[in-house]
């Protein structure tokens, strides 16, 4: 199943400036003050609190430093602050011949932003980005299709173990990293999605703002996730107003942003189809499908600035996907069927109060619904979840910032299908058993984080949260804290501990086929780090230690418990760097990783994630036009159980596998090398329409070395001979695509 994401992701981040997040104006006065925020060396503060105290009003900085907010005329005292910088105040005689202001801040003795010292981490935090993939990274990356999920795979902590999407962190199951869209958990943001994941984002990476990533160590503020944070911001513009339309051989869309009402109200949305049957009658496919795959996803966000620090948003995604192919499993050859929709919507607020302090609040849904089917078997999963957070970011003084808020998970499972009595038998009349659960559990939770200065060049983040499972009816407390110490302007040391806790999956709280006691599960987590960065690049290498504890094993009475353990440890390295036209990274990672959970008898290696795996990106700008781009990645072979032998079974008349000891063999290293060329110009006005702003060219060819990477083993009838299914990207491929913005 191919799905390559529209050209009219390419150059959008570059067509479209992001601009104010919290920009705004009152109503209730007469004269608009503008000003920028800029250091000493001239470059912008983003997110800057400006306050006039003695008037109550307030606003921020947008990425470019840029404030406006309205004031009636006279004279006005303006406060400036923003963490790592010496807090401004400036005297001004408001009227309509104020010119714009330019505030110049002075940097900290102390470099107060370094106080977030949350470890594992890939994102902005306040004036330190570190090392940050970026929108346009994403887009213009060689071999990612735009898509978030396969471009964080370049990221150190993630040891996919196959071509897919989902995030597999540091030895852990793709449902331990918790995802985040604009506050509200959505559970399933992917396409063609099985059991360990999907294939690609059902986000359009034209709405991506930023995205934090931690694969360990995070903060208190997150719950419900024993590895990983991904936590998605959305853009919001305040008056841009653009059009973008693209298409490459597996589909295309169009995106727009539009001010409805200038400095008020504003939308951003986009628009995909996927449906790559012209490529395979260019190049052919090792897969027969009844239904040739197609997905189709959509997301729509208004955006109303009430005042100068307020703002409401909607939001709303939709996304369908379905396919139907012929597919081998073990010895069997049956037509795997699916079809998926996905609807998510959310409202939130955020505004600043008393001029200090930051509040946000959020409340979502997600309803998900998957049908699908392989030969005997077949089920519909069902989810409605709801969930709403507040919190509320209070910089106390200059040495401490007080976090704090509360959330509330309701998550809503229901599944009904047929599934197999022998794990081993899926041949046609193979004997199946009826099942059908609904798992509903509230989940609500709080949590308190102070980051400070300890004293120096040591800082301190400290805080834990509470969460309370109805079903099994327990409270956990999970404490967090990190450390860093600054050894110069360039290199930092950070440790960080805490504890983490998970709901066990729904499939194992039925009351029937499961025990509706289970505890939730746990692991604690150790890491210790080193960062050097300076304005050419960044470095880091991590090494770090995770415990599991309460995982669910088999269990004779109660078919589930609380019986498992294991441990994942390993190093990551990272190294990213700009040296005139040449840009690019290195990403490895290191993992031993080994559990008890299910039918295992002991821990063993873990089947999530892979021993070593490697990525290196590279990207030449050859001149304002042309670029050329390679990925390269190499990893080890996926864990998998090896057959040793065989049984027949004259009832049946069919033989079943012997397994050898539980993922102790593993398949073939994976090897796989993109490249790609990109133009970027615009065109002329013609045929009535504008000149384009940015219009983009590319051709990308995929796996150009034609490696035949695997997938899977599987088996003829009588387990006498073993073959191997190739992945989905084992041929090589050459995409070509546009994209048009105005």
């Amino acid at each position: 199943m191919i799905r390559l994401s529209p050209g009219k992701q390419m150059l959008r981040a570059g067509a479209a400036t992001l601009v104010a997040l919290l920009m705004g104006a009152g109503t209730a006065f007469a004269v608009a003050v503008r000003g920028q925020v800029v250091d000493r060396s001239g470059k912008p503060v983003e997110y800057a609190t400006v306050t006039v105290p003695a008037l109550r009003a307030g606003t921020a900085t947008d990425e470019e430093g840029v404030f406006t907010f309205d004031l009636p005329a006279g004279p006005a005292v303006i406060e400036i602050a923003q963490m790592g910088y010496e807090r401004a105040r400036v005297t001004v005689w408001v009227s309509d011949a104020l010119p714009p202001l330019r505030i110049v801040l002075s940097d900290e003795p102390v470099p107060l932003a370094e106080v977030t010292v949350t470890t594992s981490s890939f994102g902005k935090a306040g004036k330190s980005e570190g090392a940050v993939v970026r929108r346009a990274d994403i887009v213009q990356t060689p071999g990612g299709a735009a898509d978030i999920f396969q471009a964080l795979r370049a990221l150190p902590g993630i040891n996919a173990p196959n071509e897919g999407a989902a995030v597999y962190v540091r030895g852990g199951d793709p449902r331990e990293t918790l995802i985040r869209l604009d506050g509200g958990d959505i559970g399933h943001p992917y396409h063609y999605e099985g059991a360990s994941g999907g294939l690609f984002s059902a986000i359009d990476s034209y709405m991506l703002e930023s995205a934090f990533f931690s694969s360990g160590g995070f903060s208190a503020r997150y719950g419900g996730a024993l590895s990983g944070v991904l936590d998605i911001q959305t853009q919001d513009p305040l008056n841009l107003k653009t059009v973008s339309v693209g298409a490459n051989l597996a589909g295309g869309g169009v995106s727009t942003s539009w001010a409805v009402v200038p400095d008020r109200l504003s939308f951003v949305g986009s628009l995909s189809h996927s449906a790559p049957e012209l490529l395979f009658r260019l190049y052919g496919t090792s897969t027969d499908y009844e239904v040739a795959p197609s997905s189709m996803n959509g997301i729509g966000k208004l955006i109303y600035r009430y005042s100068g620090s307020g703002r409401l948003t909607f939001e709303y995604l939709e996304s369908h996907d379905q396919v139907g192919a012929k597919s081998q499993y073990l010895n069997s050859e049956s037509i795997y069927s699916a079809k998926a929709e996905t609807q998510f919507g959310a409202l939130q607020f955020q505004d600043v109060v008393a001029g200090r302090i930051a509040l946000r609040g959020q409340a979502s849904g997600q309803w998900y619904d998957n049908r699908w089917s392989y030969g005997p078997i077949g089920a519909r999963q069902t989810e409605r979840n709801a969930q709403a957070n507040f919190e509320a970011v209070w910089p106390v003084s200059p040495r401490h910032e007080l976090s704090f808020g509360t959330n509330l998970r309701r998550p809503d499972t229901e599944i009904a299908g047929r599934f197999p009595a022998d794990s081993t038998d899926l041949l046609p009349g193979a004997p199946t058993r009826q099942q059908q659960t609904r798992a509903v559990v509230d989940y609500p939770g709080f949590y308190l984080e102070d980051k400070m200065r300890v004293w120096g060049p040591l800082y301190a983040t400290v805080g834990g949260r509470f969460d309370f499972a109805s079903t099994p009816g327990v409270w956990t407390s999970d404490p967090r804290a990190a450390l860093a110490w600054r050894i110069d302007e360039r290199q930092t040391l950070r440790v960080a501990t805490g504890r983490y806790h998970q709901l066990a999956d729904p499939r194992y709280l039925d009351p029937v086929y499961g025990n509706p006691d289970l505890s939730p599960l746990r692991a604690d987590h150790v890491i210790a780090g080193y960062e050097w960065k300076s304005e050419f690049g960044n470095a880091r290498l991590e090494a770090y230690r995770k415990d599991y504890r309460e995982l669910v094993t088999n269990d004779s009475t109660t078919f589930y418990a609380n019986g498992g353990h294991g441990y994942a440890r390993g190093v990551d390295a990272f190294v990213q760097g700009t040296y005139r036209w040449l840009s690019g990274w290195v990403s490895y990672g290191w993992l031993d990783s080994k559990r008890k959970e299910l039918d295992d008898p002991r821990e063993v290696p873990a089947r999530y994630g892979v021993d070593h795996s490697l990525t290196l990106v590279g990207k030449y700008q050859v001149d304002s036009e042309w670029q050329i781009g390679a990925k390269y990645n190499y990893s080890t072979g996926r864990r998998i159980t090896p057959v040793v032998g065989r049984t027949y079974d004259a009832s049946r008349d069919i033989w079943h596998p012997v397994y050898g000891e539980h993922h102790a063999d593993h398949l073939p290293d994976y090897n796989r090398l993109d490249v790609r060329l990109t133009r970027l110009f615009s065109l002329p006005a013609q045929w009535g329409l504008p000149e384009s702003a940015v219009c983009v060219f590319y051709v990308e060819g995929l796996n150009v070395l034609g490696i035949r990477n695997a997938l899977d083993y599987i088996y003829s009838s009588d387990y006498t001979r073993r073959f191997t299914t190739e992945s989905y990207f084992s041929r090589r491929l050459l995409v070509a695509g546009f994209s048009l913005t105005w």
